[in-house]
């Protein structure tokens, strides 16, 4: 089996790594013994003011990530519907997730999933780069939220 870098890349390892001392998940999808995708869901606050305001206690997703060749198969809809179904996700009855502004591709996904464009326009953010010596680099960034409400029935 090979190692989570192998597969995902040691910067993208790197970041799952370092959220496992958060207040979140790791979750994965498996084809037999291949892991074919990734994603984190936190719920702690959101580092930006203007989520934390108008999202109050709403977990996000962070970096959904399918292997390239198996994109396109369903795995990306099932790691969702996997966070979805987590007990923070339905206690808060939301879940939110930010996308680059050029990630068209991105934005019909989470269209397709029931996910809606936030009201309040484009937030400004920070993006973590992980440099091959080790260490992290913050630098600014732009995304749009998009989030999806559950409706009491969705919970039971």
């Amino acid at each position: 089996m090979l190692a989570l870098s192998d597969v995902l890349g040691g910067e993208r390892a790197a970041f799952y790594r370092r959220r496992m001392k958060h207040q979140g998940t790791v979750r994965t999808a498996w084809e037999g013994n291949d892991l074919v995708g990734v994603v984190y869901v936190t719920w702690e606050p959101a580092l930006e003011a203007s989520v934390r305001e108008n999202l109050p206690g709403v977990p996000l997703v962070h970096k959904l990530h399918v292997v390239p060749q198996c994109r396109g198969r369903g795995w990306g809809a099932e790691l969702v519907r996997d966070a979805e179904n987590l007990e923070e996700v339905q206690l808060a009855g939301t879940l939110a997730a930010g996308v680059d502004l050029d990630n068209e591709a991105a934005v019909g996904f989470w269209e397709r999933l029931g996910y809606r464009e936030w009201e309040y326009g484009v937030v400004e953010t920070v993006k973590e780069l992980d440099k091959p010596d080790g260490t992290l680099e913050i630098v600014p960034d732009k995304c749009r939220i998009f989030s999806k409400v559950f409706d009491s029935a969705s919970r039971a």
